[in-house]
């Protein structure tokens, strides 16, 4: 029977969530109202799995997890229950390799499976969550893609054009010859497949670099 915690600090949710899962006939050996008491818990309780809300009282759902990963404990497992779309808090949740990921608004209809996938060793996580999460990080690689070609100099001419100066006041604050700078801009133009400060403006803010 697999042995599962859980934490919420919302009673109704917890409790609900409880019933839920001691009906489908999971074995619950903690329910916790915050985020410490969850740690506690996990220490005496050593369960399975943990499910655990990702903003409590306390140490967060995401920073248990955190503190899991850094330890390299193979036990318990994570499931993070989220109620709204966060996607830096989803991202950050996937890329830590949470074992679950739930809405609250389906956990009545999803939980049990994702419980079961991830009793199974299988990473079970939200379809609308993982759209989100497919997007950004491809917009993440997208942009480190672009900016990787490159070099510290031509990053700091670039940025600074961006943000609407001139060659002349670009080679005082880096300390270059104006020459030189027109040679770094000319570099990053070409590299970033933009014509004008106009687009690197544009292409700068999406890349964080203005």
């Amino acid at each position: 029977m697999t042995r599962l915690l859980l934490a919420d600090d919302h009673p109704i949710v917890l409790e609900g969530l409880a019933c839920l899962l001691q009906e489908e006939g999971f074995d619950i050996v903690a329910r916790c109202s915050s985020g410490d008491a969850a740690i506690a818990a996990i220490a005496e309780q050593d369960p399975d799995i943990a499910v655990l809300d990702i903003k409590m009282p306390g140490a967060t759902g995401l920073a248990i997890l955190r503190d899991i990963r850094n330890r390299g404990a193979l036990r318990p497992k994570v499931i993070i229950l989220t109620a709204s779309l966060d996607h830096n808090q989803i991202v950050e949740a996937v890329e830590l390799e949470v074992d679950g990921l739930v809405l609250k608004e389906l956990v009545a209809d999803r939980i049990v499976e994702c419980i079961e996938k991830v009793a199974d060793g299988v990473q079970w996580i939200d379809n609308d969550a993982l759209k989100r999460v497919i997007g950004d990080l491809a917009q993440r690689e997208a942009r480190a893609a672009a900016t990787r070609p490159l070099s510290a100099r031509e990053t700091e001419a670039a940025r600074l054009a961006a943000r609407g100066m001139r060659n002349r006041d670009i080679a005082q604050v880096l300390g270059l010859t104006e020459s030189t700078v027109k040679m770094h801009l000319g570099n990053a133009f070409s590299k970033l497949g933009v014509a004008s400060r106009a687009e690197l403006a544009a292409l700068a803010r999406d890349l964080g670099l203005a």
